[in-house]
């Protein structure tokens, strides 16, 4: 009787040894860290990104990253960064048991060295899962698959972390799996950390500090220690690149409280926002043009002069503060292609030159320059004319319009620039080059040494448009932001910026299909049967986080702040890294340091011999990792 009893016992123990990673009674949930860089499968907790061909491959072993990585060595996190930067990791809560857990509480202790803490205290986001049911269209090689992707981040003052302090009926309870979020067989519960270092130099004094990362569900605690190194150098408080997002009509149609979180946000992620369409009112009559500027003052001056970055306005503890938008679009438009009205409406193209127009025109440029001067610094402020009316517009009535409008705006209104946007030819830049100030240029136009041709003129070039080509088609597109692609080309074209001394980037869209965004990825679906854009691969395309990197607020309960999007961070990461490779340029008084750093990583990723090439930029997320170290290491010792 005895050895079948201890028979029976080396069986249950050898069962619960052999049941994958789960042993329910000794440890049913555990606490591991991932970089910022990478996305995990919330089901099979699967690295995303090891799912790209070119990923190395000896960093695809499933799972190898949850227990070690380049900022967890299994035990802690170390993170480094320079005042007046947001670092960032992923904490993973993964459940080991087929029960719910509930009641989960979190909590991250501010960075402390000895005496001296951090002001400000780290930010906790849970990461919100969208699933793509089809990859989107024109991707088949470079799309991550179908499946859930953590997208989303709502900040944790949304969440019912403590049963104790609710109020009211309708919270979100912090539980795994996600009880909102409806994701089937969910292992993990991700949660994102932002770490903003404080600018001043007093508040952030160089050297290591120390923070912890705890998680407590009914009796049982566990922790992880976190050390973040400061480094002695400081990004600037001003956002110099200006890389932006273009989205007409996206922010003059909301309410002004909406409008202010969303420019914030964005500002406190150092990515600029443009929507032409902020439309003085107007009333002309007898030819007599009269703009009335309260309504448009009362909205926008608080953007222009740098208020709405402020405590007045609710904004503390992040980049720009203080400063006015970094780009605005002026409200011009012409008549064209889409067939809307002008700003001024002064008729369609064969009656917008009579004189009586044009003196409708120009008083409007010059009204509008005259009102806008004392408010606005253009030396901080980048004022643009974009004339939506002649968008992408490739025929030569077309770039004679451009000609007579550049010219016109270069003469009455000197401090703004003109720019024309779309994938234009040595032709048509030859007729239209030197009337012009600014060009987004289509990526997969972006041969660099006709580039440079333009760039000699004095054309301040914007990188326009996605940024993987398998198949010229995917030049219709004017996003980089997908969720199923990559998550390192979000990234990856603030350095190739530097690569090709390229002025910045513009992408299209801001919040796209924003409210169904929540639980559809597919913010861009369109249909063609026949029709010119047609060919005969895709008579359809669908697109997931096409021209949308935020949520909309109320769509999910107790979630009522614009959520920015894991895309929108590493965006805002490879502009900071852009600021680092312009300090060492700097300390230099050359690029060749810089632009050595950037070889490693950005190769060609654009232009005709892009086409069908994927290996366009290193998808080795550890060598991401190790360059900007060494970024930092030679700025702040250069710095001594």
């Amino acid at each position: 009787m005895i050895r079948f009893t201890k028979f029976i016992l080396c069986l249950i123990a050898m069962t619960a040894c052999n049941m994958g990673n789960k042993t329910y009674a000794a440890d049913p949930w555990r606490l591991r860290a991932l970089p910022s860089s990478v996305r995990l499968d919330p089901v099979s907790n699967e690295i995303i990104e090891h799912r790209f061909k070119d990923v190395p491959s000896n960093h695809t072993g499933e799972g190898n990253l949850l227990d070690k990585n380049w900022i967890y060595d299994g035990k802690q996190v170390s993170l480094h960064g320079a005042r007046g930067e947001y670092v960032s990791f992923q904490l993973v809560l993964t459940n080991e048991s087929d029960s719910e857990l509930t009641g989960i509480q979190l909590e991250m202790a501010p960075f402390k060295n000895g005496s001296a803490e951090l002001a400000i205290k780290p930010e906790l986001f849970l990461e919100w899962s969208v699933k793509v049911e089809s990859p989107s269209t024109g991707y088949p090689q470079s799309t991550l698959g179908t499946g859930w992707y953590p997208d989303a981040l709502i900040p944790f003052k949304f969440l019912q972390t403590d049963s104790a302090k609710i109020h009211g009926r309708w919270v979100y309870p912090f539980t795994l799996p996600d009880f909102n979020n409806r994701i089937s067989n969910q292992r993990s519960q991700i949660i994102w950390v932002d770490q903003f270092i404080p600018l001043d130099a007093q508040k952030a004094k160089p050297g290591t500090y120390q923070s912890v990362i705890t998680a407590t569900i009914g009796n049982v605690k566990k922790q992880i220690p976190i050390s973040l190194t400061i480094w002695d150098f400081e990004l600037p408080n001003e956002n110099l690149f200006k890389a932006s997002l273009q989205h007409e009509g996206f922010l003059s149609r909301m309410d002004e409280k909406q409008e202010l979180a969303v420019y914030q946000l964005f500002k406190r992620n150092r990515i600029s926002l443009m929507d032409p369409t902020y439309d003085p009112e107007m009333k002309v009559k007898n030819g007599k043009v009269e703009i009335q500027w309260g309504k448009f003052d009362q909205r926008l001056k608080k953007y222009l002069t740098g208020q709405a970055f402020t405590k007045a306005h609710g904004y503390t503890d992040g980049p720009g503060y203080g400063e006015p938008l970094e780009t605005f679009a002026l409200p011009f438009d012409v008549y064209g292609k889409h067939g809307t009205a002008g700003w001024p409406d002064i008729g369609k193209p064969e009656v917008e030159r009579n004189a009586a127009n044009q003196a409708i025109y120009l008083s409007s440029i010059r009204q509008v320059r005259q009102h806008l001067l004392p408010m606005v610094n253009p030396k901080k402020t980048l004022l643009t004319v974009y004339l939506n009316g002649l968008d992408e517009s490739y025929f030569p009535e077309a770039w004679s319009r451009m000609v007579f409008y550049g010219n016109l705006f270069k003469k009455e209104y000197p401090e703004a620039k003109f720019r024309v946007d779309g994938g234009y030819t040595k032709e048509a830049m030859d007729v239209i080059g030197k009337s012009i100030t600014d060009w987004a240029a289509h990526t997969i136009n972006y041969n660099i040494d006709t580039v440079k041709h333009y760039q000699q003129m004095g054309i301040k070039d914007w990188l326009y448009g996605p940024m993987l080509y398998e198949q010229k088609l995917n030049s219709w597109v004017g996003s980089s932001t997908f969720i199923d692609l990559p998550l390192i080309n979000d990234r990856a074209i603030s350095w190739a910026c530097w690569k090709y001394k390229t002025y910045s980037w513009i992408s299209w869209g801001i919040g796209a299909g924003w409210e169904r965004g929540w639980y559809d990825p597919e913010s861009w679906k369109d249909f063609y049967k026949e029709a010119s854009e047609a060919d005969a691969e895709f008579t359809y395309r669908t697109f997931n986080g096409n021209g949308s990197v935020i949520y909309k607020p109320g769509m999910v309960p107790n979630v009522s702040e614009p959520c920015a999007s894991i895309r929108l961070k590493i965006m805002r990461d490879g502009v900071q890294d852009y600021e680092y490779l312009r300090l060492l340029a700097t300390l230099d008084g050359n690029s060749k340091r810089a632009d050595a750093l950037v070889n490693q990583l950005i190769k060609e990723p654009f232009g005709d011999k892009s086409i069908g090439n994927l290996d366009v930029w290193s998808y080795d997320q550890e060598q991401w990792h190790k360059v900007r170290m060494e970024l930092g290491e030679l700025i702040s010792k250069g710095k001594k």
